[in-house]
């Protein structure tokens, strides 16, 4: 199923399957708590107390890292799969930099990716360029001017910064 998707993906061409489209829902809880709601699942969404929340869960920004990473890094275990690349294991940290004042943004996000695998380092790397093409929140980032960085390790030695 994997490997068909990837294809669909990488043919471009039909224009139903292409359209993508998701709805997270919200609602208050209390003061700058929220519930998020995606389908049966549910998260809490709230501010640290020195930022007027109850600090019950991470904060806005820390899912908006969290949602581009995971959507990175699920593009990785799903590339390896279809492509074959066996991967032992996969972690990523990540940080994003932003502007605090008013109108200010994300100016860059930094990945740390290490890899665990026998793969050869060309095959990872490549790996890695395809999968930042595929990955929708990179691109957008990217798109909008946020600089992008991705240190490549594997098997605890750096092979690539992209």
């Amino acid at each position: 199923m994997i490997k068909e998707h990837v294809k669909k993906r990488n043919d471009a061409d039909d224009a139903e399957f292409l359209f993508g489209s998701e709805r997270i829902d919200l609602r208050r809880v209390s003061h700058l708590k929220f519930e998020a709601r995606k389908g049966p699942f549910k998260f809490l969404v709230d501010e640290p107390t020195e930022r007027g929340g109850t600090n019950k869960a991470p904060n806005p920004l820390a899912y908006f890292v969290a949602g581009a990473a995971s959507c990175l890094l699920n593009q990785y275990a799903t590339l390896a799969i279809a492509r074959d690349v066996r991967l032992d294991d996969i972690q990523l940290t990540a940080r994003g930099h932003f502007d605090r004042r008013l109108d200010g943004a994300f100016e860059e996000v930094i990945y740390d990716i290490k890899l665990e695998s026998s793969a050869s380092p060309g095959s990872l790397v490549a790996l890695a360029r395809e999968a930042e093409r595929m990955c929708y929140a990179h691109n957008t980032l990217k798109n909008a001017g946020v600089k992008m960085t991705t240190n490549l390790y594997l098997n605890g030695k750096q092979i690539a910064v992209t």
